[in-house]
């Protein structure tokens, strides 16, 4: 199913053995639900199960003294899910989806300093994300890995 449409945000890389559960059915997002972690264990975003079309989801850095960076997300069903983010609990900034396939979505605000884009990917058990900005510069990569229990 690929959508073009009008219109992310993540962490760094990991590499893990663990199996994780297959994504829930009947939300086109819901490949995103679980618990991401870096490789280095220092980036975390947690997605929530689908509730009534919403998607809700947290990201955390981490430093040895705690949590250095966190923000919130949500994602709003409509004709075009929109991403809202809020850093450090501030915003929202809103990113509109303009490309979406059964394992990846891409979210879009040309107005907002940096990123502009953020994208999101299922790859087998990991999960994949860059951002930046609309023509692709300053392209920054992250990979997770489910987290361990």
């Amino acid at each position: 199913m690929r959508r073009a449409l009008l219109g992310l945000f993540a962490f760094a890389g990991c590499a893990s053995a663990q199996t994780i559960e297959p994504p829930p059915q009947g939300h086109p997002l819901g490949w995103l639900t679980g618990c991401w972690v870096s490789e280095n264990g220092k980036a975390k975003e947690v997605w929530s199960t689908p509730e009534a079309g919403h998607l809700f989801g947290y990201a955390l850095t981490l430093d040895e003294g705690g949590v250095s960076f966190f923000e919130q997300m949500h994602v709003q069903p409509g004709p075009l899910y929109v991403l809202n983010v809020y850093p450090a609990g501030v915003g929202a900034s809103k990113f509109v989806e303009s490309l979406q396939d059964d394992q990846s979505v891409t979210f879009l605000n040309g107005a907002h300093d940096y990123p502009q884009l953020i994208h999101y990917e299922r790859a087998s058990d990991m999960l994949l994300a860059h951002i930046a900005l609309e023509d692709g510069s300053k392209r920054r990569d992250f990979a997770y890995n489910a987290c361990m229990d």
